[in-house]
């Protein structure tokens, strides 16, 4: 009965996940903080995710491939933000990655970028 309880409180139904969970994994070296994404209609809050690690999945109702970020890092502010969605198909229901690295070393010159890893 414990096991079922945790499976669906996670989502997770005959073995197939019911819902969309996406994490975000810093492939940078530097911690970023304050991390959040919108995608769809909704907006989550990850917080601060370290260096080369990953955060923990959150669900969204519904998401597409690629989102909307706000972070910080080194007291910088980043964003990447698209300009619609029109043509997207959302996520079928499972596990994402969004994977948001720095396309530079150096914090000055850096922008974000973004892949998403289907799990």
């Amino acid at each position: 009965m414990l096991f079922f309880l945790v499976f669906s409180a996670c989502g997770i139904h005959d073995g197939r996940p019911d819902g969309v969970f996406i994490r975000i994994h810093n492939n940078s070296d530097v911690n970023f903080e304050k991390v959040t994404v919108q995608s769809g209609n909704e907006e989550q809050f990850f917080g601060d995710v370290l260096s080369r690690t990953a955060s923990e999945y959150r669900e969204f109702d519904y998401a597409f491939r690629y989102g909307a970020v706000w972070l910080q890092a080194e007291g910088r502010d980043f964003s990447l933000i698209p300009t619609d969605y029109v043509g997207e198909t959302p996520l079928r229901n499972g596990f994402y990655t969004y994977r948001i690295g720095l396309s530079s070393a150096n914090l000055s010159d850096a922008e974000l970028t973004f892949e998403l890893i289907d799990e």
